[in-house]
């Protein structure tokens, strides 16, 4: 699956770059660390202790509050002619913390991701080669790793608190020494509360996972349960929600590398990654926080 899965991302890093005017090389060079960092709050924890059976959940569209900050929402979509299910989270950073995790050299699910981070929530961030390092630039408290992407994918970012998301395509990424957290991946799905055109998926369907920005500032983390959409059928529904009223929003990393999975005293509602990934991003309430 390590393999099949790099070379997924390899593929659909080349689509990317076909498309753009120039090949994926830094705009600018970010500071690069010779290791990996991840910040958990405590060790890595590995159980085979069952999961919690799932809560039975109404796919109604309503938002259900989890933890200060924090709110749950699952909600059905179509495609393919098919009903699609979605889980979505949305954090209010105002009074929630956010963090990037990474660490290539010890991947894990979105499950033990949570469990080893101490956070409320997780999601998977963006690809990754196959030696588990981040494909674009990634920021974790303040430390950069890899390199950006240019002329396509997208990027958000924490600066003092606030939550941004730019299009690569039309604002490249530039250094900036205020960023604290950043993940770059791609497509762009919604810029402006519009469906980005002409994105290329040659039709494929798969799990999906994305970050995004609401109409108020909230960021929205969701992902797909069925296998049932392509990036386009995704961006639309994104961009029509009346539910998400999504202003931005970027995919993330998909297939067996997506998954949403919240501390089990929050909520009995999780998916987790068929996949080990290298990199999470994580959301802290003022619980944690303190």
């Amino acid at each position: 699956m390590r393999f099949l899965r790099a070379i997924g991302a390899a593929a659909l890093i080349g689509l990317s770059a076909a498309c753009s005017d120039a090949p994926a090389v830094p705009a600018v060079s970010p500071t690069i660390l010779p290791s990996p960092v991840i910040y958990p709050t405590q060790p890595a924890v590995v159980t085979n202790t069952p999961v919690p059976t799932a809560t039975p959940l109404a796919y109604d569209g309503r938002w259900r509050t989890l933890a200060p900050a924090i709110e749950l929402m699952l909600l059905q979509g179509r495609s393919n002619g098919a009903d699609e299910l979605l889980m979505v989270a949305r954090v209010d950073l105002r009074r929630a913390a956010l963090r990037v995790l990474y660490d290539p050299q010890t991947p894990r699910t979105l499950r033990d991701w949570q469990l080893a981070a101490g956070a409320d929530l997780v999601i998977n961030g963006g690809f990754f080669d196959e030696a588990n390092r981040a494909t674009g630039l990634l920021i974790a408290d303040g430390r950069a790793f890899g390199r950006s992407y240019r002329g396509f994918g997208g990027m958000f970012a924490l600066r003092e608190g606030k939550p941004s998301l730019q299009w690569l395509r039309t604002h490249p990424y530039r250094f900036d020494p205020a960023i604290e957290q950043a993940v770059q991946s791609f497509p762009m799905l919604v810029v402006d509360a519009q469906r980005v055109e002409g994105i290329s998926d040659n039709g494929q369907r798969n799990r999906r996972s994305f970050i995004a920005l609401d109409r108020e500032g909230y960021v929205l983390l969701g992902v797909t349960q069925m296998a049932q959409w392509t990036l386009t059928d995704l961006a639309g529904f994104l961009a029509a929600s009346p539910e998400l009223r999504v202003v931005d929003a970027l995919n993330l990393d998909g297939g067996g590398s997506s998954g949403l999975w919240v501390d089990s005293s929050l909520s009995g509602f999780s998916m987790n990654s068929f996949e080990p990934v290298p990199s999470a991003i994580a959301i802290f309430s003022q619980r944690r926080t303190g």
